[in-house]
């Protein structure tokens, strides 16, 4: 029986049916390997049969009948030292003499497996190989109840050290990437120290072959002075052996003058009369006169040197003439700068009462001030009444010599008498015009015998009438095709022949039209209209501002319905039309038109509102204009008297002025003038045809007008600058 294994009977268990590895539990259990998503299943419970010992059955009673348990098929051999030896017959393994327990077989069967399925068979660090190992190692634990609580505590110490040491490695890995990263960094800074290393290098060596290049030439240069040292000291040779050769003969030579000197000697001693004749010889001996010659130029440094020294020494010095002159002169101006200064006083105490005296009479100025201010607000106010010039009949001068030496409710009589007409410049206070009777030489509008009645027509009926006349005309001589307009005085007989059935109203209404134009001359419409009418003006003037007044007024139309036709145009606009219409004005004269249109529409000076430009161009009933229009015709006038000033100086009074004459000052001072234009401009002055004009360039000199007679023909006729003036 001993070979047989002893099995004991133990009470059956029963086993936990929450527990994971239970038999019965029907869970399954699975892991997971690092941070991989994937689960692996456990195999059952069933595969380890755990919980052996809490079911009936036998108890192995390891290792008393291991033999019995052997499967394997062995070999058994002696050793050299006689001890036995037990091998595996398929691996060749050395086995243990005693056979192990059936769970440990199992458990290691299991683990076989495991690590070949996994493809950890290899041994090596391996998250696949704990993990297999640790599954066999819980399998251990779960049989094992008695040394389950140690066992578990050693694998909890073991698996809480793995997880730190992945949370330190984890921590780690930045720290690695870190130092990777510096590494490649201090990688390229070395790499580019050595490559601005390989820079300099290459420059030193450049530099060395250079310095070598150098010291060689240097090397050549010495061989070379070498060699013209060697020959200078040879060439010192010879001539040192010439020096030699020329000593020893100037040596004889001495000795040989010396003789000869000693000869003569004792022959003038012999014969004393050849001593004057060696003296003469002796002033002409070269030697002598260049020893004299040496001496004289060593005496002329020595005197130039002295001559310096004085000069640096007393260079500063002047004569005592001319100090005692400069010290006169001093005192003088010391004298006249006291009399100076003693009148300097007198004039500063002479202005610090007139000083006194100035502020005396400020203070009795400002107190007068004070009293005429308040006597002009408790006092009547005194009336403007130069003012009143612009309401009178021939202006300033005629008003002036109205209100001369009147009193102030004399100027008021005369005053409203010329405001309601009752004062006539022909014929002052008189009921009836005397009519200029039917010859031909009057005009036909006033051909009439007879007594007119003197309406004594105000300046607003004759602006309404003169307003009408144009509008008439106008339309009648666009209704004509040859572009010809007639004349004015035959029209407005035709006008008034139109209005008035009775010849004697015709004639009341033209005397009066024409007393009127008179009166009110100074009005600019009035009066341009009375000299047309008197033929003194050429109608082309009224004509050339009307029209141009309209293309001013196209042209604005025409910038805003570029603008989308608001109706308004703004600063720069206005000034850019002016500019193109009247290219020769300069911007003081588009500054004067822009703050006339901002008078007209009532806005601020430094407004950036759009103006409302047709506004501008209203009239009212009796054909006045704005600011902005009175502003342009007052500029076109401007120009136009400037234009006719020109000529009157080109003329340099001339008197009387021909044809050739006025026509050479045109060229003179419009170069640009065409030859129509000047014949135009000639024949309104001159009062002769175009056509006969042309025929009469032989006689040119012939046809002439008094001077102040043709310059009034300059001023009232539509004659204009054509180019630019110089």
């Amino acid at each position: 029986m001993a070979d047989h294994m002893v099995v004991a009977r133990l009470f059956p268990v029963s086993p936990d049916e929450n527990s994971p590895n239970s038999p019965t539990s029907k869970k399954s259990t699975s892991y997971k390997i690092g941070n991989s998503d994937v689960k692996y299943k456990l195999p059952p419970p069933s595969t380890m049969k755990p919980y052996v010992d809490t079911q009936s059955g036998a108890l192995d009673t390891w290792p008393a009948h291991a033999n019995n348990s052997r499967t394997v098929p062995i070999a058994v051999s002696l050793t050299k030292d006689k001890q036995l030896k037990v091998t595996d017959e398929s691996s060749g393994k050395t086995i243990s003499h005693v056979p192990k327990p059936k769970f440990l077989e199992q458990l290691e069967k299991y683990l076989k497996k495991e690590l070949q399925a996994l493809g950890v068979t290899e041994v090596g660090p391996s998250e696949l190989r704990l993990q297999a190992h640790r599954e066999v190692f819980e399998y251990l634990i779960e049989d094992f109840r008695t040394y389950r609580p140690l066992l578990s505590a050693i694998k909890n110490e073991y698996e809480m050290m793995l997880s730190y040491q992945r949370n330190v490695i984890r921590q780690l890995e930045p720290l690695k990437q870190m130092i990777v990263t510096v590494s490649e960094q201090c990688d390229q800074k070395i790499m580019a120290i050595r490559d601005e290393e390989k820079q300099e290098i290459r420059d030193l060596k450049g530099e060395n072959s250079r310095l070598y290049q150098k010291i060689s030439e240097i090397n050549n240069e010495k061989l070379e002075l070498k060699s013209q040292v060697e020959k200078l000291q040879d060439e010192l040779a010879v001539q040192y052996l010439q020096y030699r050769d020329e000593c020893d003969e100037r040596k004889l030579l001495i000795t040989e003058y010396n003789n000869l000197r000693y000869e003569q000697e004792d022959s003038m001693k012999q014969n004393p009369d050849l001593e004057e004749d060696e003296e003469e010889k002796l002033k002409n001996d070269p030697v002598f006169l260049r020893t004299a010659l040496q001496q004289a130029r060593r005496d002329e440094a020595s005197a130039t040197q002295r001559l310096n020294e004085m000069i640096a020494n007393y260079g500063d010095v002047i004569p005592r003439r001319n100090m005692e002159k400069l010290q006169k002169d001093y005192e003088d101006i010391i004298a006249l700068h006291q009399k100076l200064k003693a009148d300097f006083n007198t004039a500063l105490k002479e202005r610090q009462i007139q000083d006194d005296l100035y502020k005396k009479t400020v203070e009795e100025r400002d107190e007068y001030f004070v009293n005429a201010e308040s006597l002009r607000r408790s006092a009547t106010p005194r009336p403007d009444w130069e003012s009143c010039a612009d309401y009178v009949a021939g202006g300033a001068t005629r008003w002036k010599q109205l209100s001369d030496g009147k009193t102030s409710k004399q100027k008021v009589k005369v005053l409203l008498n010329e405001i309601s007409g009752a004062a006539s410049s022909d014929n002052t206070g008189a009921e009836y015009f005397d009519g200029l009777g039917t010859s031909e030489l009057i005009p036909s509008y006033l051909q009439y015998e007879g007594k007119v009645r003197n309406r004594r027509l105000g300046k607003r009926d004759a602006a309404l009438l003169i307003k009408d006349i144009w509008r008439q005309k106008m339309v009648k001589d666009s209704e004509n095709d040859d572009n010809i307009r007639s004349n004015m005085a035959d029209f407005v007989k035709d006008y008034l022949n139109s209005r008035f059935p009775a010849e004697s109203m015709v004639a009341e209404w033209a005397y009066n039209m024409r007393d009127a134009c008179q009166r009110y001359s100074h009005d600019q419409k009035i009066g341009l209209f009375g000299f047309i009418l008197s033929g003194d003006a050429d109608e082309e003037l009224y004509h050339y501002d009307y029209e141009l007044l309209e293309n001013i007024r196209s042209a604005f139309i025409k910038v805003d319905s570029n603008n989308a036709g608001s109706g308004q145009l703004n600063r720069e606009e206005i000034q850019e039309v002016l500019k193109e219409q009247f290219p020769s004005w300069n911007d003081d004269e588009i500054s004067n038109c822009i703050k006339a249109a901002i008078s007209d529409l009532d806005m601020p000076k430094d407004s950036s509102e759009g103006f409302n430009y047709s506004n501008l161009f209203t009239e009212d009933d009796e054909g006045r204009m704005g600011t902005f229009c009175e502003e342009i015709l007052k500029l076109l006038k401007t120009e136009r008297m400037n234009y006719v000033d020109d000529l009157k100086t080109e003329l340099k009074d001339e008197n009387p002025v021909s044809v050739k004459s006025l026509k050479k000052a045109f060229s003179i001072v419009d170069p640009e003038i065409e030859i129509e234009t000047m014949l135009k401009y000639l024949s309104w002055v001159f009062k002769i045809d175009k056509e006969e004009l042309k025929t009469i360039d032989s006689k040119q000199d012939e046809v002439t007008m008094d001077f102040s007679k043709l310059v009034q023909r300059l001023q009232l006729g539509n004659i204009r600058r054509v180019g630019r003036k110089k």
